[in-house]
């Protein structure tokens, strides 16, 4: 989508690993707003609002806010998303220095959090299997073998694994910055993940500013929704098998193996304290040693028996 020159300047002016997710909920914003303009028309009438006397004021954002929540809502997005589209919009506004409060708009709370499936190894590996489609199995490994979010995988650009990617260095290593807490952090994706990002990106030719996954968020959870029903039969609440319990799973999996914990909080991202970084502090290569010996053999299932 194309936006106008003020959204796009702010999207601009963003982190790589941030622009992604930010502009996910602008093009929703602008999906609903588009009728009555642009995003800039939207921030202006919130500015000339502002000026107005108590009794002239008419609270554009907080009904606008509150018509775009109910939009997504009816769209079935689910509250954890509808807060963060609403936050991206805040995040543009601020950054044309306005402030728009969500004290008074009907946000859903998000629902009870259901289990996440216990998985193991060999259930992964089903799992994965069950996929037809090359991108769903390489953004599921690389999930479960890097530990990252489904937020910092949609993120991550072919730029991101470039250079060792095309040397054909295993694990690959990503070095980043987490979206969520701006903490920068190294993981790893074993042969498994390796593997598959070549079988998907096969027929690319990616630049360094390409997305390596083209999924949406949404795109991603239905599937994964269909998928989860269709491996553990019916279930209540959240889907046990969406794609965040394969970051739970990379955790559980490799603490079950006593790996030391201050290296799983590391490699998932985590603000490692202050006391504590010094013994993060390993070189690239000395992490890809660490994580070879220590993480991927146990997030790796026997390759010769994986279709």
């Amino acid at each position: 989508m194309v936006f106008d020159s003020y959204t796009e300047e702010f999207l601009g002016a963003l982190k790589p690993s941030t622009r992604r997710t930010y502009r996910a909920g602008l093009t929703a914003f602008q999906s609903f707003y588009g009728q009555r303009g642009t995003i800039r028309d939207f921030l202006d009438q919130v500015a000339e609002d502002e000026k107005r006397t108590l009794l002239e004021k008419t609270r554009v954002a907080r009904n606008t806010l509150n018509e775009f929540a109910e939009w997504l809502q009816k769209r079935e997005y689910k509250p954890k998303t509808v807060t963060a589209y609403i936050a991206a919009l805040q995040s543009e506004a601020r950054y044309f220095d306005l402030t728009i409060s969500t004290r008074y708009v009907n946000l859903q709370a998000s629902n009870p959090v259901s289990r996440k499936y216990p998985w193991t190894l060999e259930d992964v590996s089903k799992f994965v299997g069950m996929m037809r489609k090359p991108e769903y199995r390489s953004l599921a490994v690389t999930m479960f073998q890097s530990g990252l979010s489904v937020s910092d995988v949609l993120a991550l650009t072919y730029g991101d694994i470039q250079h060792e990617y095309e040397l054909g260095i295993a694990p690959l290593c990503l070095d980043l910055t987490r979206i969520k807490t701006d903490t920068p952090y190294m993981t790893f994706i074993g042969s498994w993940g390796t593997a598959l990002l070549r079988e998907h990106l096969a027929d690319a030719k990616p630049g360094p500013g390409d997305p390596l996954y083209t999924k949406s968020l949404r795109t991603i959870d239905e599937y994964f929704e269909r998928l989860g029903k269709n491996f553990i039969g019916l279930y209540q609440g959240n889907n046990p098998c969406r794609p965040h319990s394969l970051r739970a799973a990379f955790r559980t999996l490799l603490a079950d193996h006593r790996v030391e914990s201050l290296y799983i909080e590391f490699w998932m991202g985590h603000q490692v304290p202050e006391q504590q970084r010094v013994y993060v502090s390993k070189s690239r290569e000395g992490w890809r040693q660490t994580y070879r010996e220590q993480a991927e053999p146990w997030l790796t299932p026997d390759l010769k028996e994986v279709k």
